[in-house]
């Protein structure tokens, strides 16, 4: 069979989840797609569930009739999982009624397979979806990347702190949240102009990038010269480590500013940590946090202030 262009079509970077209580039609669906994609295979829906809630994988590929929970309704609990709801999932069946075909479709997949299964329908069905979530998934991340300095931009912000506190609540960890802000930034454009501001705030945003070392942690560009770093599964002595390295490797990239005291670019920064009055109030964290980053702006800037852990 012609495989697409991997270079266009990265299907060996996604990940299919098979879901069928039979091992030997497990064993041979597995087997037509390896080679192209990475294949995770469970025996039932209750397994499938918890195998996305850990690692969503790009698309899933059910049988509809299971003991216990069946494929329709494991697609029916998927559809109500944030996190996991937008999944593509087509259905393997032997059903072929009009009505068992419109519970399908009613139940929320995206496509159907009859059984037995063709390897050629299969695979080419299961390029055509992941092709669409890769084109999906790409646009959406491009919306929510700010324009100019390429980080992620408030958009994203909205939709991932709220996703991080759940996490943060189910699992008992600590999430930190740290401000920052380019000291004297007005005074660098009207001294240099606006050109030679945009560049300097994406050297700003690279560093911040580069210093962050852990995939989970962010950087957002919140507004203007002002920026907001998540750092998930981290307590306040680390996140103090995170920042203060933050802040050197803005200073050694020795960008001029004339009109700033220091003689180059440096960041004003505060940090705390969630506690649980924030867990239903975010925008609370969030304004804890601005007060810290102003209170370093006011004492001197070139600093951070670190909240004390709330109990």
């Amino acid at each position: 069979m012609q495989r697409l262009d991997d270079s266009l079509h990265p299907f060996k970077t996604t990940t299919v989840l098979v879901v069928e209580d039979e091992p030997i039609t497990r064993t041979i669906i597995a087997n037509y797609l390896d080679g192209f994609c990475h294949v995770a295979v469970v025996a039932n829906a209750e397994e499938a569930l918890q195998y996305c809630s850990l690692t969503p994988p790009d698309l899933i590929l059910s049988d509809v009739l299971m003991r216990e929970m069946d494929g329709l309704e494991l697609c029916r609990q998927l559809k109500t999982m944030p996190d996991v709801s937008h999944i593509p999932l087509i259905f393997i069946t032997s059903l072929s009624e009009d009505v068992e075909e419109q519970a399908c479709w009613e139940a929320g997949c995206v496509d159907y397979v009859v059984k037995p299964v063709n390897a050629i329908t299969l695979t080419n069905r299961v390029k055509t979806h992941l092709t669409l979530k890769l084109q999906t998934d790409f646009l959406k991340q491009q919306s929510l990347l700010d324009g100019l300095t390429r980080v992620y931009n408030r958009h994203w912000l909205e939709d991932a702190v709220q996703r991080l506190i759940r996490q943060s609540s189910r699992e008992c960890s600590s999430f930190c949240l740290a401000m920052f802000d380019v000291d004297w930034f007005k005074k660098y454009n009207d001294h240099f102009g606006h050109l030679q501001g945009d560049q300097c705030l994406r050297e700003v945003a690279k560093a911040l990038k580069k210093a962050l070392l852990r995939p989970s942690d962010a950087v957002v560009r919140y507004g203007g010269e002002e920026f907001i770093c998540l750092l998930p599964d981290t307590d306040i002595e680390g996140a103090e480590c995170v920042v203060n390295r933050i802040k050197d490797a803005v200073c050694k990239l020795e960008l001029a500013h004339p009109e700033s005291p220091f003689g180059i670019v440096t960041l004003s920064g505060g940090l705390s940590q969630l506690d649980n009055s924030d867990l239903e109030n975010w925008e609370a964290w969030l304004k804890r946090t601005d007060e810290l980053l102003y209170k370093a702006k006011a004492t001197g800037r070139n600093r951070v202030c670190i909240a004390s852990v709330r109990n």
